[in-house]
């Protein structure tokens, strides 16, 4: 999509009021769903893999209740990059544990903010930024030509970009070392060069060896956040929960159990609220891409 039309839309999304626009996104949503399109068809895989023994009916359910809340996440983006940072304050009505985060903030050894792809992930930025410097990685996007306006409208939340590549994660070093924070998304499918297969939901996926790594070279803390969407557009609740133990263990095995028993953790809060059109399972340990146009996967 070109670029001026991806800011057009992204400016009318902006300036509806909130209630409005997640309606849009929630039917957005519903079209994915009823047209049986390939998220839809994703996040049919991804459920049967990970709660094989859920009813196939309460199933359907998550998977299309998912689909609404992925579009409302889609357009809510829009919206949280255009307000006022006091606005957006006000609309995270309950965060808890927030403790936790005073407490890192406090201890200036250096905070790593793990934040999976659940509710708005996008806003755990903000509350982190108003106690500390805060910089996130992020990966470039297909459209190259998109980068620095994304970058530009996360900043209004108070973050600054660093990209996944060899600089990036050297600046994302200093910043702990500094005593700030980093964002990290823990459920990205790394290259192989960059992960390891561990259980997630009992299934092999491929993940990110770079977390653990950094908690162990930085000593730095390491929380939990997720932003919870309330219903009708009543803002948001962002949790803070300790991270496990065992995540900067030595054997990089049992480190990244505890990654994704993390992020299992999280995603338990609100289940309908996680990204599950995400093709987490797509690399096979044999070497093999799953094929996520069938709708009865491999185990």
């Amino acid at each position: 999509m070109p670029l001026p039309v991806v800011q057009f839309f992204a400016y009318l999304l902006g300036r509806l009021p909130l209630s409005a626009n997640q309606s849009v996104g929630a039917l957005l949503g519903q079209l994915a769903w009823l047209l049986r399109t390939r998220e839809r068809c994703i996040t049919e895989v991804n459920l049967q893999l990970c709660f094989p023994k859920m009813p196939a009916e309460e199933r359907q359910i998550l998977a299309r209740n998912s689909l609404i809340e992925t579009g409302k996440q889609f357009t809510e983006c829009a919206w949280i990059w255009h307000q006022p940072r006091a606005r957006l304050n006000k609309l995270i009505k309950e965060s808890p544990g927030h403790h936790l985060l005073d407490e890192a903030t406090r201890a200036s050894r250096g905070l790593i903010v793990v934040s999976p792809h659940i509710g708005n992930w996008e806003l755990c930025s903000l509350p982190v930024s108003q106690h500390v410097e805060f910089t996130y990685f992020y990966r470039k996007p297909r459209n190259a030509s998109l980068a620095p306006l994304l970058i530009r409208w996360r900043a209004r939340l108070g973050g600054q970009a660093a990209s996944l590549d060899t600089g990036g994660i050297r600046k994302g070093l200093r910043i702990l070392k500094q005593g700030g924070a980093l964002g990290i998304l823990p459920d990205q499918e790394p290259d192989r060069d960059n992960g390891l297969f561990s259980r997630f939901f009992d299934q092999p996926a491929l993940t990110m060896t770079l977390l653990p790594k950094l908690a162990q070279r930085s000593g730095a803390r390491v929380l939990l956040c997720v932003s919870e969407r309330l219903p009708r557009a009543r803002g948001w609740r962002v949790h803070y929960l300790e991270a496990d133990p065992n995540l900067t263990h030595s054997d990089m095995d049992i480190a990244l159990a505890a990654v994704n028993r993390d992020v299992e953790r999280c995603i338990a809060l609100c289940p309908e609220q996680y990204l599950w059109d995400y093709r987490r399972f797509q690399s096979l340990p044999d070497g093999r891409k799953r094929n996520y146009r069938i709708s009865t996967p491999r185990p």
